[in-house]
């Protein structure tokens, strides 16, 4: 079954923007991040990760009778687990020095790439 984005309706404008992902990343490459997201063995069950440069993000699915729809945010690098940051490595979504920069990350980047 195909993975699709969903932006989460609890961030639905007025008081949401649909998603807490940076507003200037495209809905296509939040497509990307889900399509090439994975689980981690072990660990946080029914979540998917994913990492592009200095972001790191976690989907949740929202499963209906025909598709999977997942919605994701950004996580900051620090509060993101040891586990999820070696699988990453693994699945080359990030390097080594990446997975360090994230780690010692404390707030998310003010801009997306």
């Amino acid at each position: 079954m195909k993975r699709a984005y969903v932006p989460n309706p609890k961030h639905k404008h007025p008081k949401g923007f649909g998603s807490l992902c940076p507003p200037q990343m495209s809905l296509a490459v939040r497509q990307t991040l889900i399509d090439k997201a994975i689980a981690v063995k072990g660990f946080s069950e029914g979540k998917l990760w994913a990492a592009q440069g200095d972001w790191v993000f976690c989907a949740h699915c929202s499963e209906t009778e025909t598709s999977q729809a997942w919605h994701g945010f950004p996580v900051i690098g620090c509060e993101v687990d040891e586990r999820v940051l070696s699988a990453l490595v693994q699945a080359q979504h990030i390097d080594l020095h990446q997975k360090r920069r994230l780690r010692a990350q404390r707030s998310l980047p003010s801009e997306w790439p």
